[in-house]
């Protein structure tokens, strides 16, 4: 009967592995959250020379246009008067003998 030894050179091998696993994904995280804080820094420096759009004289800027009003009057319409399909619930599957997906397994097809 052979016993089972476990050589040093083996939990070297268990002991590294997982660490160097760890340390590719808190690489990779940084990473990340670096090129998040670098596209947020290249946001913030374009939209500083952009101006808001001036705004007719007489007009709020929380007033909605007409368009905006027919949008969301046309959407509550449908919306409440079932313009959409009503579907049954019912599930129908039919036997078919005649696909041929089992052709490769079955040959006589």
């Amino acid at each position: 009967m052979t016993i089972l030894t476990i050589t040093p050179e083996a939990w070297y091998i268990a002991g590294i592995s997982p660490c160097v696993v760890f340390a590719i994904l808190v690489l990779l995280v940084l990473v990340l959250v670096g090129f998040g804080v670098v596209a947020k820094r290249a946001n913030s420096h374009q939209m500083a020379g952009v101006k808001a759009p001036a705004l007719a004289p007489g007009k709020r800027a929380d007033a909605a246009d007409g368009d905006d009003l027919v949008v969301v009057a046309t959407a509550l319409y449908l919306y409440l008067n079932s313009a959409h399909d009503e579907e049954s619930g019912v599930i129908t599957i039919k036997n078919t003998q005649s696909s041929n997906w089992h052709a490769v397994l079955n040959p006589r097809f």
